[in-house]
């Protein structure tokens, strides 16, 4: 027989990369099977607990200014009208570890502590920070008295007297304050024409906030929590330069109710902003603070200028004439008076003490320096002789 014919050699099989990692293998396939079990382990017990856990997690919105916080807020164009009144083109708003617009805390050990609580009109963001009327207040009644005053100023923008209520509770009361001053209407009149109450879900606005955990919300909390522990300010600074860059139109905290009708109650209105007012003069008086209400200035006259006009536009499209929206804003005002008058609370009536000019307000309700600095001595006069005595 002939020689046998030569066999090619075969390469030996390559183990795989389960073969290759078989204790690493094991771990996953044991991994997976007891997440499986975990998950049906929760829909069994999901069948007998009652009720069902939901992943909601609830909390009251401390709707101030963040501990820490930093802008600087630049005014837009177009803001000041010729012969009227001044504000700086750009101005500082920060808040201290407390979350009080500075300045705050002068004094360690002061004779008096004061405190503001109110919206933007108080907030004053467009103010140099020593023009703020909140502020000065406090340093024209130190000058008067010989007293040394601390002034706090809790207010934000947007904020309604529910919103300062929780405020005076959780934030200002813990300073044991002398007096509390509360200034409150447009935000109060606005949030009840158009939410209907004060405990509304409106995205900004709503006193009450639910979180639903997800994925997405835990990656970008963490996201947050990361960039806030290693570049803070840096990021505050990418975001003012953002700001600066964009077009200078606020959102539309309301835009999920524009274009529809709005109807009057004004009972209902009034009883509710009756409500929270009593109870901000009780709560002081609850805890020994004297508590100051204010009316709000205003340049809603019986006939509007054309600036005033216009900003009120988007309520009378709504169904609101100006005459009505002016009646109800003046009931506002009326009705702090006639509860400080009830209550014997003591009353800044600025709405009758500020002239209705542009020199004072650059808008229907906003001050310019010179508006807060005579709110400021108004203030001061009015609670001069009541730290005196």
């Amino acid at each position: 027989m002939g020689e046998a014919e030569a066999q090619p050699e075969t390469e030996p099989r390559r183990a795989g990369w389960f073969e290759r990692h078989a204790k690493l293998t094991l771990f996953l396939v044991l991994l997976v099977a007891l997440g499986g079990l975990a998950l049906l382990a929760d829909r069994l017990l999901a069948l007998k607990i009652k009720p069902p856990q939901t992943g909601v997690t609830r909390h009251i919105r401390m709707r101030e200014l963040p501990p820490g916080y930093a802008e600087v807020v630049i005014l837009p164009p177009g803001v000041l009208e010729p012969g009227g009144g001044a504000l700086p083109p750009r101005s500082q708003l920060r808040a201290d570890a407390q979350g009080f617009i500075m300045p705050s805390r002068v004094h360690d050990r002061p004779d008096v502590t004061l405190a503001f609580l109110g919206g933007s009109t108080t907030e004053c963001r467009h103010q140099p920070e020593e023009k703020r009327f909140a502020f000065l207040a406090g340093r024209l009644l130190e000058a008067r008295t010989g007293l040394k005053v601390n002034s706090y100023n809790a207010s934000r923008s947007g904020n309604n007297s529910l919103h300062s209520l929780n405020l005076l509770l959780n934030k200002v009361l813990p300073l044991k304050p002398t007096v509390v001053v509360m200034m409150h209407n447009v935000n109060d009149l606005t949030t009840l024409l158009y939410e209907g109450t004060y405990w509304n879900r409106n995205a900004s606005r709503r006193p009450v906030v639910e979180e639903r955990r997800s994925l997405r919300g835990d990656f970008r909390n963490l996201v947050a929590g990361l960039r806030e522990a290693t570049i803070p300010h840096l990021y505050a600074a990418i975001r003012s330069l953002g700001r600066k860059t964009q077009e200078f139109s606020a959102p539309d905290e309301f835009a999920g109710v524009r274009g529809r009708r709005l109807s009057v109650d004004e009972a209902f209105l009034l009883r509710e902003f009756t409500a929270n007012l009593t109870a901000f003069v009780h709560l002081c008086r609850a805890r020994g603070v004297r508590p100051v209400l204010m009316t709000q200035a205003n340049r809603l006259k019986a006939v509007p200028d054309d600036r005033i006009a216009r900003q009120l536009k988007a309520v009378e499209a709504q169904g609101i004439p100006y005459a009505v929206y002016k009646g109800l804003y003046d009931r506002f005002n009326q009705t702090v008076r006639e509860v400080a008058a009830r209550e014997g609370a003591i009353l800044v009536d600025l709405d009758r003490l500020i002239p209705q000019e542009k020199l004072y307000m650059f808008d229907a309700v906003h001050f310019t320096d010179q508006g807060s600095e005579l709110v400021a001595q108004k203030v001061a006069e009015a609670l001069q002789g009541e730290l005196q005595r």
